[in-house]
Protein backbone atom coordinates (compact mmCIF):
# COMPACT_ATOMS: atom_id res chain seq x y z
CA UNK A 1 0.00 0.00 0.00
CA UNK A 2 2.87 2.22 0.95
CA UNK A 3 4.28 1.62 -2.71
CA UNK A 4 0.99 2.47 -4.29
CA UNK A 5 0.42 5.43 -2.73
CA UNK A 6 3.79 7.18 -3.62
CA UNK A 7 3.42 6.08 -7.30
CA UNK A 8 0.14 7.76 -6.94
CA UNK A 9 1.76 10.87 -5.73
CA UNK A 10 4.39 10.28 -8.36
CA UNK A 11 2.50 9.95 -10.91
CA UNK A 12 1.23 13.82 -11.11
CA UNK A 13 4.94 15.02 -11.10
CA UNK A 14 5.15 13.58 -15.04
CA UNK A 15 4.89 16.00 -17.66
CA UNK A 16 1.07 15.00 -17.99
CA UNK A 17 0.89 17.82 -16.08
CA UNK A 18 1.21 21.52 -16.17
CA UNK A 19 4.24 22.85 -14.16
CA UNK A 20 2.40 24.19 -11.07
CA UNK A 21 0.80 21.19 -10.41
CA UNK A 22 3.97 18.83 -10.82
CA UNK A 23 6.06 21.13 -8.11
CA UNK A 24 2.89 20.73 -5.77
CA UNK A 25 2.85 17.03 -6.19
CA UNK A 26 6.68 17.10 -5.46
CA UNK A 27 6.10 18.87 -2.41
CA UNK A 28 3.24 16.84 -1.59
CA UNK A 29 5.67 13.87 -1.23
CA UNK A 30 8.56 15.28 0.90
CA UNK A 31 5.18 16.31 3.43
CA UNK A 32 4.04 12.65 2.83
CA UNK A 33 7.22 11.06 4.03
CA UNK A 34 7.06 13.04 6.68
CA UNK A 35 4.15 12.12 8.53
CA UNK A 36 1.79 14.97 7.11
CA UNK A 37 -2.01 13.78 6.33
CA UNK A 38 -3.56 17.07 6.19
CA UNK A 39 -6.42 17.71 3.52
CA UNK A 40 -4.20 19.06 0.43
CA UNK A 41 -2.10 15.37 1.66
CA UNK A 42 -5.08 13.64 1.23
CA UNK A 43 -6.12 14.32 -1.63
CA UNK A 44 -2.96 13.06 -3.17
CA UNK A 45 -2.49 9.86 -1.57
CA UNK A 46 -6.49 8.77 -1.82
CA UNK A 47 -8.75 8.13 -5.28
CA UNK A 48 -12.22 9.50 -5.75
CA UNK A 49 -14.48 6.57 -6.20
CA UNK A 50 -18.21 5.52 -7.34
CA UNK A 51 -20.38 5.88 -4.33
CA UNK A 52 -24.66 5.79 -4.51
CA UNK A 53 -24.22 8.63 -6.47
CA UNK A 54 -21.43 8.69 -8.54
CA UNK A 55 -18.20 10.57 -8.18
CA UNK A 56 -18.37 13.42 -5.46
CA UNK A 57 -15.52 15.27 -4.20
CA UNK A 58 -13.89 18.51 -3.10
CA UNK A 59 -12.12 20.90 -5.89
CA UNK A 60 -8.62 20.55 -5.86
CA UNK A 61 -5.28 18.64 -7.10
CA UNK A 62 -4.41 14.98 -6.82
CA UNK A 63 -6.50 11.84 -7.95
CA UNK A 64 -8.34 11.83 -4.48
CA UNK A 65 -10.28 15.83 -5.62
CA UNK A 66 -12.26 16.86 -8.39
CA UNK A 67 -10.70 18.05 -11.10
CA UNK A 68 -10.00 18.53 -14.97
CA UNK A 69 -7.83 15.18 -14.85
CA UNK A 70 -10.02 12.97 -12.28
CA UNK A 71 -13.01 14.08 -14.94
CA UNK A 72 -10.94 13.50 -17.66
CA UNK A 73 -9.63 10.38 -16.80
CA UNK A 74 -13.45 8.82 -15.93
CA UNK A 75 -14.50 10.63 -19.02
CA UNK A 76 -12.08 8.45 -21.10
CA UNK A 77 -13.05 5.31 -19.84
CA UNK A 78 -16.71 5.87 -20.21
CA UNK A 79 -15.71 7.02 -23.71
CA UNK A 80 -14.13 3.63 -23.98
CA UNK A 81 -17.06 1.63 -22.25
CA UNK A 82 -19.48 2.97 -24.91
CA UNK A 83 -16.97 2.25 -27.78
CA UNK A 84 -16.79 -1.22 -26.84
CA UNK A 85 -20.90 -1.20 -26.13
CA UNK A 86 -22.62 0.57 -29.62
CA UNK A 87 -21.08 1.16 -32.82
CA UNK A 88 -22.14 4.48 -32.98
CA UNK A 89 -22.60 5.73 -29.54
CA UNK A 90 -23.77 8.81 -28.43
CA UNK A 91 -23.66 11.06 -25.04
CA UNK A 92 -25.69 13.50 -23.41
CA UNK A 93 -23.92 16.03 -20.45
CA UNK A 94 -25.39 18.28 -18.29
CA UNK A 95 -24.21 20.06 -15.54
CA UNK A 96 -25.67 22.72 -12.36
CA UNK A 97 -24.33 25.87 -10.78
CA UNK A 98 -22.06 25.06 -9.25
CA UNK A 99 -18.15 25.59 -9.07
CA UNK A 100 -16.63 24.64 -12.09
CA UNK A 101 -19.63 22.43 -13.42
CA UNK A 102 -19.69 24.22 -16.37
CA UNK A 103 -15.83 23.91 -17.11
CA UNK A 104 -16.14 20.52 -16.26
CA UNK A 105 -18.89 19.58 -18.86
CA UNK A 106 -16.60 21.35 -21.72
CA UNK A 107 -13.91 18.85 -20.54
CA UNK A 108 -16.25 15.72 -20.59
CA UNK A 109 -17.59 16.94 -24.39
CA UNK A 110 -14.51 17.22 -25.44
CA UNK A 111 -12.86 13.69 -24.36
CA UNK A 112 -15.62 12.40 -26.05
CA UNK A 113 -15.49 14.32 -29.10
CA UNK A 114 -12.41 13.39 -29.23
CA UNK A 115 -13.18 10.11 -29.67
CA UNK A 116 -15.38 10.65 -32.18
CA UNK A 117 -18.73 9.94 -29.37
CA UNK A 118 -21.90 12.15 -30.73
CA UNK A 119 -22.56 15.16 -27.53
CA UNK A 120 -25.28 16.39 -27.08
CA UNK A 121 -24.58 19.07 -24.35
CA UNK A 122 -27.10 21.61 -22.13
CA UNK A 123 -26.68 24.93 -23.46
CA UNK A 124 -27.46 26.24 -19.98
CA UNK A 125 -27.32 24.64 -16.32
CA UNK A 126 -30.22 21.78 -16.00
CA UNK A 127 -31.90 19.50 -13.88
CA UNK A 128 -30.56 15.83 -12.98
CA UNK A 129 -33.88 14.56 -14.43
CA UNK A 130 -34.09 16.26 -17.18
CA UNK A 131 -30.83 14.56 -18.01
CA UNK A 132 -32.05 11.59 -17.65
CA UNK A 133 -35.06 12.48 -19.33
CA UNK A 134 -33.23 13.19 -22.46
CA UNK A 135 -31.11 10.42 -22.33
CA UNK A 136 -34.21 8.99 -23.77
CA UNK A 137 -35.55 11.41 -25.67
CA UNK A 138 -32.56 11.49 -27.80
CA UNK A 139 -32.19 7.60 -27.84
CA UNK A 140 -28.18 8.26 -26.49
CA UNK A 141 -25.95 5.44 -25.29
CA UNK A 142 -25.53 7.19 -22.13
CA UNK A 143 -25.43 10.58 -20.03
CA UNK A 144 -23.07 12.74 -17.51
CA UNK A 145 -24.52 15.14 -15.15
CA UNK A 146 -21.54 17.61 -13.54
CA UNK A 147 -23.41 18.26 -9.75
CA UNK A 148 -22.74 17.33 -6.17
CA UNK A 149 -26.46 17.26 -5.59
CA UNK A 150 -26.80 19.21 -1.95
CA UNK A 151 -23.34 19.60 -0.88
CA UNK A 152 -20.97 22.53 0.44
CA UNK A 153 -19.89 25.09 -2.21
CA UNK A 154 -16.48 23.21 -2.15
CA UNK A 155 -17.32 19.80 -3.46
CA UNK A 156 -18.51 18.69 -7.32
CA UNK A 157 -19.02 15.41 -8.94
CA UNK A 158 -19.60 13.05 -11.73
CA UNK A 159 -22.91 11.13 -12.04
CA UNK A 160 -23.07 8.65 -14.86
CA UNK A 161 -25.61 7.23 -16.77
CA UNK A 162 -26.82 4.44 -19.10
CA UNK A 163 -29.02 4.01 -22.10
CA UNK A 164 -32.66 3.92 -20.26
CA UNK A 165 -32.00 7.18 -18.38
CA UNK A 166 -30.90 5.38 -14.99
CA UNK A 167 -27.95 5.89 -13.42
CA UNK A 168 -25.49 2.85 -13.62
CA UNK A 169 -25.91 0.25 -11.20
CA UNK A 170 -23.52 -2.86 -10.25
CA UNK A 171 -22.33 -4.90 -13.63
CA UNK A 172 -22.02 -1.64 -15.44
CA UNK A 173 -20.62 0.28 -12.79
CA UNK A 174 -18.06 -2.75 -12.06
CA UNK A 175 -17.40 -3.08 -15.86
CA UNK A 176 -16.99 1.20 -15.90
CA UNK A 177 -14.15 0.84 -13.23
CA UNK A 178 -12.05 -1.50 -15.09
CA UNK A 179 -12.50 0.56 -17.99
CA UNK A 180 -11.19 3.57 -15.78
CA UNK A 181 -8.60 1.45 -13.70
CA UNK A 182 -6.69 0.20 -17.40
CA UNK A 183 -6.03 3.88 -18.21
CA UNK A 184 -2.85 3.45 -16.12
CA UNK A 185 -1.18 7.00 -16.89
CA UNK A 186 -2.71 11.04 -17.31
CA UNK A 187 -2.46 11.19 -20.52
CA UNK A 188 -5.89 12.56 -21.39
CA UNK A 189 -6.92 13.87 -24.77
CA UNK A 190 -8.70 17.08 -23.86
CA UNK A 191 -9.54 19.88 -26.39
CA UNK A 192 -11.11 22.79 -26.19
CA UNK A 193 -14.56 24.05 -27.56
CA UNK A 194 -12.65 25.92 -30.49
CA UNK A 195 -11.43 22.64 -31.80
CA UNK A 196 -13.11 21.49 -35.14
CA UNK A 197 -13.25 18.29 -34.28
CA UNK A 198 -15.60 19.75 -31.04
CA UNK A 199 -17.54 21.86 -32.95
CA UNK A 200 -18.20 19.18 -35.31
CA UNK A 201 -19.28 16.39 -32.64
CA UNK A 202 -20.73 18.55 -30.45
CA UNK A 203 -24.54 19.61 -30.53
CA UNK A 204 -25.98 22.34 -28.36
CA UNK A 205 -29.60 21.43 -26.77
CA UNK A 206 -31.86 23.11 -24.62
CA UNK A 207 -35.24 25.06 -25.07
CA UNK A 208 -36.45 21.84 -27.78
CA UNK A 209 -35.79 19.57 -24.38
CA UNK A 210 -37.43 22.12 -21.76
CA UNK A 211 -40.65 22.18 -24.74
CA UNK A 212 -40.64 18.17 -25.05
CA UNK A 213 -40.75 17.66 -21.26
CA UNK A 214 -43.34 19.85 -20.59
CA UNK A 215 -45.60 18.32 -22.92
CA UNK A 216 -44.93 15.06 -21.67
CA UNK A 217 -47.07 15.85 -18.72
CA UNK A 218 -50.02 16.39 -21.31
CA UNK A 219 -50.59 12.17 -21.20
CA UNK A 220 -49.69 12.48 -17.51
CA UNK A 221 -52.94 11.22 -15.89
CA UNK A 222 -52.90 13.73 -12.14
CA UNK A 223 -51.37 16.20 -14.34
CA UNK A 224 -54.73 18.70 -14.73
CA UNK A 225 -55.12 22.42 -14.24
CA UNK A 226 -55.18 23.99 -10.90
CA UNK A 227 -59.00 25.07 -10.16
CA UNK A 228 -58.60 27.62 -8.05
CA UNK A 229 -56.11 30.41 -6.76
CA UNK A 230 -52.82 28.23 -5.93
CA UNK A 231 -50.20 30.59 -4.40
CA UNK A 232 -46.76 28.89 -4.11
CA UNK A 233 -43.81 30.08 -2.91
CA UNK A 234 -40.48 28.54 -4.54
CA UNK A 235 -36.80 28.28 -4.76
CA UNK A 236 -34.03 26.31 -6.56
CA UNK A 237 -31.63 27.82 -3.85
CA UNK A 238 -29.17 28.97 -6.31
CA UNK A 239 -29.64 25.98 -7.86
CA UNK A 240 -31.21 24.80 -11.50
CA UNK A 241 -34.79 24.19 -11.33
CA UNK A 242 -35.17 28.09 -11.62
CA UNK A 243 -35.06 28.02 -15.47
CA UNK A 244 -37.22 25.06 -15.39
CA UNK A 245 -39.74 24.30 -13.09
CA UNK A 246 -41.63 27.89 -12.85
CA UNK A 247 -43.13 27.66 -16.34
CA UNK A 248 -44.45 24.26 -15.56
CA UNK A 249 -46.32 25.28 -12.61
CA UNK A 250 -47.66 28.16 -14.82
CA UNK A 251 -48.67 25.79 -17.45
CA UNK A 252 -51.08 24.07 -15.35
CA UNK A 253 -52.30 27.14 -13.34
CA UNK A 254 -50.27 27.62 -10.29
CA UNK A 255 -49.28 31.17 -9.15
CA UNK A 256 -45.83 31.10 -8.63
CA UNK A 257 -44.05 33.51 -6.21
CA UNK A 258 -40.45 33.70 -6.27
CA UNK A 259 -37.91 33.94 -3.60
CA UNK A 260 -35.83 36.53 -5.58
CA UNK A 261 -33.03 36.62 -3.53
CA UNK A 262 -32.38 32.40 -4.71
CA UNK A 263 -33.24 32.46 -8.26
CA UNK A 264 -30.05 32.79 -9.67
CA UNK A 265 -27.57 30.14 -10.57
CA UNK A 266 -24.87 30.84 -8.11
CA UNK A 267 -21.82 27.69 -7.12
CA UNK A 268 -21.50 29.66 -3.96
CA UNK A 269 -24.70 29.59 -2.52
CA UNK A 270 -24.56 32.50 -0.32
CA UNK A 271 -28.07 32.39 1.93
CA UNK A 272 -28.05 29.48 2.81
CA UNK A 273 -25.69 27.70 5.10
CA UNK A 274 -26.34 24.01 3.00
CA UNK A 275 -28.17 24.06 -0.13
CA UNK A 276 -30.18 20.95 0.95
CA UNK A 277 -34.02 20.99 1.07
CA UNK A 278 -34.07 18.72 4.00
CA UNK A 279 -32.59 21.34 6.94
CA UNK A 280 -34.82 23.91 7.99
CA UNK A 281 -32.28 26.53 7.75
CA UNK A 282 -32.21 26.41 3.83
CA UNK A 283 -36.17 27.19 3.71
CA UNK A 284 -35.89 30.36 5.72
CA UNK A 285 -36.23 32.49 2.96
CA UNK A 286 -39.16 30.06 1.11
CA UNK A 287 -41.27 30.30 4.56
CA UNK A 288 -40.50 34.20 5.22
CA UNK A 289 -41.66 35.08 1.63
CA UNK A 290 -44.90 32.32 2.13
CA UNK A 291 -45.76 34.16 5.32
CA UNK A 292 -45.21 37.75 3.71
CA UNK A 293 -47.63 36.77 0.82
CA UNK A 294 -49.85 34.67 2.58
CA UNK A 295 -48.99 31.64 0.10
CA UNK A 296 -50.53 28.00 0.51
CA UNK A 297 -47.29 26.38 0.10
CA UNK A 298 -43.40 27.32 -0.03
CA UNK A 299 -41.44 24.67 -1.53
CA UNK A 300 -37.23 24.59 -2.38
CA UNK A 301 -35.40 22.21 -4.87
CA UNK A 302 -31.75 21.34 -4.11
CA UNK A 303 -29.25 22.42 -6.60
CA UNK A 304 -29.51 19.87 -9.05
CA UNK A 305 -33.28 19.51 -8.82
CA UNK A 306 -33.59 15.88 -8.13
CA UNK A 307 -34.79 16.78 -4.27
CA UNK A 308 -37.92 18.92 -3.20
CA UNK A 309 -38.31 20.09 0.53
CA UNK A 310 -41.70 21.74 1.08
CA UNK A 311 -43.41 23.75 3.84
CA UNK A 312 -47.23 23.95 4.46
CA UNK A 313 -49.70 25.68 6.84
CA UNK A 314 -51.35 24.14 10.23
CA UNK A 315 -54.65 25.25 11.64
CA UNK A 316 -53.28 28.27 12.97
CA UNK A 317 -51.86 29.36 10.14
CA UNK A 318 -48.37 28.80 10.75
CA UNK A 319 -46.05 27.10 8.73
CA UNK A 320 -44.74 24.15 9.03
CA UNK A 321 -41.59 21.85 7.49
CA UNK A 322 -42.73 18.30 6.03
CA UNK A 323 -39.66 15.60 6.46
CA UNK A 324 -39.29 13.42 3.06
CA UNK A 325 -41.26 10.25 4.59
CA UNK A 326 -44.18 12.80 4.87
CA UNK A 327 -44.22 14.07 1.39
CA UNK A 328 -43.42 10.97 -0.30
CA UNK A 329 -46.42 9.59 1.79
CA UNK A 330 -49.06 12.28 0.48
CA UNK A 331 -48.24 11.76 -3.28
CA UNK A 332 -47.90 7.81 -2.37
CA UNK A 333 -51.34 7.31 -1.12
CA UNK A 334 -52.71 10.16 -3.64
CA UNK A 335 -51.65 8.30 -6.41
CA UNK A 336 -52.25 4.93 -4.96
CA UNK A 337 -55.96 6.50 -4.37
CA UNK A 338 -56.21 7.15 -8.22
CA UNK A 339 -55.85 3.95 -9.09
CA UNK A 340 -59.09 2.88 -9.08
CA UNK A 341 -59.83 5.41 -12.00
CA UNK A 342 -56.68 4.34 -14.49
CA UNK A 343 -56.53 0.53 -16.15
CA UNK A 344 -58.08 -1.94 -14.53
CA UNK A 345 -56.70 -4.71 -16.23
CA UNK A 346 -53.30 -3.12 -15.22
CA UNK A 347 -51.08 -4.20 -12.03
CA UNK A 348 -49.80 -0.71 -10.70
CA UNK A 349 -46.29 -0.68 -8.78
CA UNK A 350 -44.89 1.65 -6.25
CA UNK A 351 -40.91 0.74 -5.54
CA UNK A 352 -39.51 2.91 -1.97
CA UNK A 353 -35.91 2.33 -0.36
CA UNK A 354 -35.56 -0.22 2.59
CA UNK A 355 -35.05 2.92 4.82
CA UNK A 356 -38.54 4.72 3.89
CA UNK A 357 -41.60 4.77 6.11
CA UNK A 358 -43.37 1.72 5.98
CA UNK A 359 -46.35 3.61 6.21
CA UNK A 360 -46.45 3.55 2.60
CA UNK A 361 -46.24 -0.13 2.32
CA UNK A 362 -49.62 0.11 4.27
CA UNK A 363 -51.28 2.59 1.50
CA UNK A 364 -50.01 0.78 -1.04
CA UNK A 365 -52.02 -2.94 -0.13
CA UNK A 366 -54.64 -1.33 1.21
CA UNK A 367 -55.29 0.20 -2.49
CA UNK A 368 -54.48 -2.88 -4.16
CA UNK A 369 -51.13 -1.53 -5.37
CA UNK A 370 -48.36 -3.67 -5.54
CA UNK A 371 -45.35 -2.00 -3.32
CA UNK A 372 -41.48 -3.38 -3.58
CA UNK A 373 -38.24 -2.18 -1.30
CA UNK A 374 -34.82 -1.79 -3.01
CA UNK A 375 -31.59 -0.94 -1.35
CA UNK A 376 -30.96 2.91 -0.73
CA UNK A 377 -30.19 4.71 -3.75
CA UNK A 378 -32.33 6.01 -6.59
CA UNK A 379 -30.84 3.88 -8.68
CA UNK A 380 -32.18 0.69 -7.50
CA UNK A 381 -35.66 2.36 -7.97
CA UNK A 382 -34.94 3.43 -11.92
CA UNK A 383 -33.42 -0.72 -12.30
CA UNK A 384 -36.77 -2.03 -11.18
CA UNK A 385 -38.49 0.35 -13.95
CA UNK A 386 -35.77 -0.83 -16.39
CA UNK A 387 -36.64 -4.85 -15.45
CA UNK A 388 -40.49 -4.02 -15.95
CA UNK A 389 -39.35 -2.87 -19.17
CA UNK A 390 -37.58 -5.66 -19.93
CA UNK A 391 -39.73 -8.35 -18.91
CA UNK A 392 -37.50 -9.90 -16.05
CA UNK A 393 -37.67 -11.63 -13.10
CA UNK A 394 -40.81 -10.89 -11.30
CA UNK A 395 -42.39 -8.31 -13.96
CA UNK A 396 -44.86 -8.73 -16.45
CA UNK A 397 -44.68 -5.72 -19.26
CA UNK A 398 -47.73 -5.98 -20.86
CA UNK A 399 -49.80 -5.55 -17.82
CA UNK A 400 -46.73 -4.17 -15.20
CA UNK A 401 -46.87 -0.15 -14.46
CA UNK A 402 -44.53 2.32 -12.87
CA UNK A 403 -47.13 4.68 -10.18
CA UNK A 404 -44.51 6.06 -8.27
CA UNK A 405 -41.01 5.76 -6.57
CA UNK A 406 -39.57 7.53 -3.29
CA UNK A 407 -37.29 7.90 -0.35
CA UNK A 408 -37.09 9.06 2.87
CA UNK A 409 -34.00 11.71 1.78
CA UNK A 410 -36.55 13.80 -0.23
CA UNK A 411 -36.40 12.00 -3.84
CA UNK A 412 -39.50 11.02 -5.63
CA UNK A 413 -40.39 10.33 -8.76
CA UNK A 414 -44.47 9.76 -10.16
CA UNK A 415 -43.79 9.63 -13.81
CA UNK A 416 -41.71 7.05 -15.66
CA UNK A 417 -41.04 9.09 -18.43
CA UNK A 418 -37.61 9.75 -16.37
CA UNK A 419 -35.04 7.39 -14.52
CA UNK A 420 -34.28 9.71 -11.87
CA UNK A 421 -36.21 11.50 -8.50
CA UNK A 422 -37.59 14.52 -10.19
CA UNK A 423 -38.40 17.71 -8.04
CA UNK A 424 -40.05 19.07 -10.75
CA UNK A 425 -43.02 16.24 -11.62
CA UNK A 426 -42.63 15.74 -7.76
CA UNK A 427 -43.62 19.67 -7.27
CA UNK A 428 -46.20 19.75 -9.94
CA UNK A 429 -48.01 16.62 -8.66
CA UNK A 430 -47.62 17.87 -4.67
CA UNK A 431 -49.57 21.30 -5.90
CA UNK A 432 -52.38 19.28 -7.59
CA UNK A 433 -52.84 17.46 -4.46
CA UNK A 434 -53.10 20.66 -2.07
CA UNK A 435 -55.65 21.98 -4.81
CA UNK A 436 -57.60 19.30 -4.75
CA UNK A 437 -57.62 18.49 -1.16
CA UNK A 438 -57.34 22.30 -0.17
CA UNK A 439 -55.30 21.47 3.17
CA UNK A 440 -52.31 19.27 2.75
CA UNK A 441 -51.66 18.98 6.83
CA UNK A 442 -55.60 17.81 6.71
CA UNK A 443 -54.85 15.19 4.04
CA UNK A 444 -51.55 13.45 5.53
CA UNK A 445 -53.65 13.28 9.12
CA UNK A 446 -56.11 11.82 7.35
CA UNK A 447 -53.66 9.24 5.86
CA UNK A 448 -52.72 8.61 9.20
CA UNK A 449 -56.16 8.02 10.32
CA UNK A 450 -57.04 6.04 7.24
CA UNK A 451 -53.38 3.60 7.28
CA UNK A 452 -51.93 4.17 11.10
CA UNK A 453 -49.71 6.21 12.48
CA UNK A 454 -45.72 5.98 11.42
CA UNK A 455 -42.91 8.42 12.84
CA UNK A 456 -39.62 8.30 11.97
CA UNK A 457 -36.40 9.17 13.40
CA UNK A 458 -32.33 8.89 11.86
CA UNK A 459 -28.95 9.55 13.51
CA UNK A 460 -25.61 9.33 11.67
CA UNK A 461 -23.00 8.77 13.82
CA UNK A 462 -19.56 9.29 12.90
CA UNK A 463 -16.51 7.36 14.92
CA UNK A 464 -13.55 9.38 14.99
CA UNK A 465 -9.99 9.16 14.82
CA UNK A 466 -7.58 6.45 12.80
CA UNK A 467 -9.49 3.44 14.20
CA UNK A 468 -12.96 4.75 13.69
CA UNK A 469 -13.62 2.78 10.59
CA UNK A 470 -12.14 -0.73 12.23
CA UNK A 471 -14.09 -0.15 15.67
CA UNK A 472 -17.54 0.20 13.09
CA UNK A 473 -16.85 -2.43 11.44
CA UNK A 474 -15.67 -4.67 14.69
CA UNK A 475 -19.44 -3.51 15.93
CA UNK A 476 -21.32 -4.07 12.81
CA UNK A 477 -19.78 -7.75 12.57
CA UNK A 478 -20.94 -7.85 16.43
CA UNK A 479 -23.85 -7.34 15.65
CA UNK A 480 -24.47 -9.44 12.21
CA UNK A 481 -23.41 -12.50 14.49
CA UNK A 482 -25.74 -12.22 17.62
CA UNK A 483 -29.14 -14.05 17.68
CA UNK A 484 -31.62 -10.60 18.87
CA UNK A 485 -34.63 -12.44 18.14
CA UNK A 486 -36.67 -11.75 20.82
CA UNK A 487 -34.53 -9.36 22.15
CA UNK A 488 -36.73 -6.58 23.66
CA UNK A 489 -35.70 -2.94 23.09
CA UNK A 490 -38.03 -0.65 25.12
CA UNK A 491 -41.78 -2.08 25.01
CA UNK A 492 -40.99 -3.65 21.82
CA UNK A 493 -39.14 -6.68 20.92
CA UNK A 494 -37.39 -7.99 17.67
CA UNK A 495 -39.16 -10.92 15.79
CA UNK A 496 -37.30 -10.68 12.82
CA UNK A 497 -33.60 -9.80 11.70
CA UNK A 498 -33.01 -9.36 7.95
CA UNK A 499 -29.35 -9.46 6.57
CA UNK A 500 -28.62 -7.77 3.18
CA UNK A 501 -24.92 -8.87 2.91
CA UNK A 502 -25.72 -12.55 3.59
CA UNK A 503 -29.35 -12.57 2.37
CA UNK A 504 -30.85 -14.00 5.62
CA UNK A 505 -33.98 -13.69 7.43
CA UNK A 506 -34.00 -14.74 10.94
CA UNK A 507 -29.97 -16.02 10.16
CA UNK A 508 -31.48 -18.60 7.50
CA UNK A 509 -31.17 -18.10 3.83
CA UNK A 510 -34.13 -16.69 2.29
CA UNK A 511 -33.51 -16.53 -1.92
CA UNK A 512 -37.11 -15.46 -3.08
CA UNK A 513 -37.03 -12.41 -0.95
CA UNK A 514 -34.01 -10.93 -1.71
CA UNK A 515 -34.38 -12.28 -5.66
CA UNK A 516 -34.75 -8.39 -6.76
CA UNK A 517 -31.64 -7.02 -4.22
CA UNK A 518 -27.94 -7.08 -4.80
CA UNK A 519 -25.89 -7.68 -1.35
CA UNK A 520 -25.62 -4.78 0.69
CA UNK A 521 -23.93 -3.97 4.03
CA UNK A 522 -27.32 -3.39 5.58
CA UNK A 523 -29.24 -4.96 8.43
CA UNK A 524 -32.53 -4.66 9.29
CA UNK A 525 -34.48 -5.27 12.76
CA UNK A 526 -38.61 -5.97 12.62
CA UNK A 527 -39.75 -5.36 15.63
CA UNK A 528 -43.18 -6.24 17.31
CA UNK A 529 -46.19 -3.73 17.46
CA UNK A 530 -45.00 -2.70 14.10
CA UNK A 531 -41.51 -0.81 13.45
CA UNK A 532 -38.28 -1.17 12.04
CA UNK A 533 -34.52 -0.47 12.90
CA UNK A 534 -32.39 -0.02 9.84
CA UNK A 535 -28.59 -0.18 10.64
CA UNK A 536 -26.61 0.99 7.54
CA UNK A 537 -22.62 1.48 7.13
CA UNK A 538 -20.75 3.91 5.16
CA UNK A 539 -17.99 1.88 3.09
CA UNK A 540 -16.01 4.66 2.67
CA UNK A 541 -15.53 6.34 6.39
CA UNK A 542 -16.37 5.49 9.77
CA UNK A 543 -20.07 6.56 9.94
CA UNK A 544 -23.05 4.54 10.24
CA UNK A 545 -26.99 5.71 10.22
CA UNK A 546 -29.70 4.13 12.09
CA UNK A 547 -33.22 4.67 10.87
CA UNK A 548 -36.58 3.96 12.93
CA UNK A 549 -39.61 3.73 12.12
CA UNK A 550 -42.47 2.99 14.21
CA UNK A 551 -46.42 2.86 14.03
CA UNK A 552 -48.65 3.75 17.23
CA UNK A 553 -49.73 0.89 19.08
CA UNK A 554 -52.81 2.32 19.56
CA UNK A 555 -55.08 3.07 16.01
CA UNK A 556 -55.85 6.51 16.24
CA UNK A 557 -59.33 7.48 15.81
CA UNK A 558 -60.16 11.04 15.67
CA UNK A 559 -58.06 14.12 15.39
CA UNK A 560 -57.66 15.11 18.75
CA UNK A 561 -56.37 11.35 19.46
CA UNK A 562 -54.29 11.31 16.69
CA UNK A 563 -52.27 14.39 18.55
CA UNK A 564 -51.87 12.89 21.97
CA UNK A 565 -50.50 9.78 19.70
CA UNK A 566 -48.00 11.58 17.80
CA UNK A 567 -46.65 12.93 20.85
CA UNK A 568 -46.10 9.06 22.54
CA UNK A 569 -44.66 8.29 19.27
CA UNK A 570 -42.35 10.80 19.59
CA UNK A 571 -41.33 10.47 22.76
CA UNK A 572 -40.75 6.46 22.25
CA UNK A 573 -38.82 6.95 19.33
CA UNK A 574 -36.45 9.19 20.96
CA UNK A 575 -36.32 6.68 23.75
CA UNK A 576 -35.81 3.41 21.41
CA UNK A 577 -33.13 5.56 19.56
CA UNK A 578 -31.38 6.06 22.34
CA UNK A 579 -31.65 2.48 23.66
CA UNK A 580 -30.68 0.63 21.14
CA UNK A 581 -27.23 3.19 20.01
CA UNK A 582 -26.30 2.22 23.76
CA UNK A 583 -26.73 -1.54 23.65
CA UNK A 584 -25.20 -1.50 20.30
CA UNK A 585 -22.15 0.53 21.30
CA UNK A 586 -22.84 2.43 18.29
CA UNK A 587 -21.97 5.36 19.88
CA UNK A 588 -19.49 8.48 18.75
Amino acid sequence: MEDLIKKRILDWCSPSFPLPIREEAAKIFNRYLNGDKSDDVFGYITELKFGTGGLRGVLGNGPGKMNEYTVGKTTLGFANYLLKKFSNPSVVIAYDSRRKSYDFSLVTAGIFASKGIKVYLFDQVTPTPILSYSIRKLKASGGVVITASHNPPEYNGYKVYQQDGSQIVEDVQQELEKEIESITDWNIPFIDKENPIFKKNVILIGEDIKQSYYKEFDKVFFAKKIKKSLKVVFSPLHGTAGKWLPDLLEKFGVQVILVKEQMEPDGEFPTVKYPNPEEPEALALCKKTAEANQADLFVATDPDADRMGAGIKNSNGEYIYLNGNQIGSILCAYLCEKVNSLQKNKRYFVFKTIVTTELQKEIAKKNGVMIRDVLTGFKYIAQQLRWIEENRDIYNSSKDVFLFGGEESYGYLPVSFVRDKDALSSTLLLCIIADEKENLLDYLNEIYLKYGLYLEDLKSITMKGFDGLKRMKEILTKLRNSNLINKEIGDRKIVRVYDYLNKTINYSEDPSYFKILPPSDVLQFELEPKGMITVRPSGTEPKVKVYISLSSKEIPQSIEELEVRKKELENELNSLMGIFLTITGLTG
